[in-house]
């Protein structure tokens, strides 16, 4: 019988290949030649129909990505891989995320995630990875992620996680989103 560790990498590399065969989902992810090292991971049953009519409430979160963190003084330069999750907080209603965009540093477009809104079920959720070699967004990367839910106090719960493995040391941390003003 294998051993434990041996079993948690087993159990890893087929949760990534299962991951793997429904990163990009027909329809949803923008062609894009530097995509390459960027996929979006959404399950189709996560999914709904996007709600027709005039959605309750409409927001955006921006969330920090810090793709790439200056340490030891200045002296050192650490790339982190950033995964965007964005969660369904809702019991009852679908929640539409009708744009993600990926910023850089100073504020400029890297891209755009979504071709169409994606409707996510109750407690669904879907994420954005960003490889730790994708260095486009800096030092100061973020996402800005707009969505519409059918009530009012249907806000999702929005967050980046970033880890970063150097050498024999690995790095970890997450950042939490924060609802700006939506033109």
């Amino acid at each position: 019988m294998p051993s434990a560790p041996h079993r948690s990498r087993v159990g890893a590399l087929a949760l990534g290949a299962s991951l793997l065969a429904v990163v990009l989902i027909a329809g949803l992810v923008a062609p894009c030649p530097a995509r390459a090292e960027q996929a979006v991971m959404l399950l189709p049953d996560a999914t709904a129909t996007v709600p027709a009519g005039p959605p309750a409430a409409r927001g955006r979160t921006l969330v920090p990505l810090h793709s790439t963190v200056i340490a030891g003084g200045g002296r050192t330069k650490i790339n982190f891989s950033g995964l965007l999750s964005i969660h369904n907080a809702s019991a009852k209603d679908v929640l539409v995320i009708e744009a993600v965009e990926y910023r850089d540093q100073a504020g400029r477009l890297v891209e755009r995630t979504l071709d169409k809104p994606v409707a996510l079920k109750p407690y669904a959720s879907m994420q954005v990875v960003i490889a730790q070699e994708d260095v486009r967004g800096g030092i100061g990367a973020s996402f800005v992620v707009d969505w519409a839910a059918p009530a009012a106090d249907a806000e999702p719960v929005i967050e980046a996680v970033m880890v970063a493995v150097q050498g024999t040391q690995g790095y970890s941390f997450v950042s939490a989103g924060r609802r700006i003003p939506r033109p």
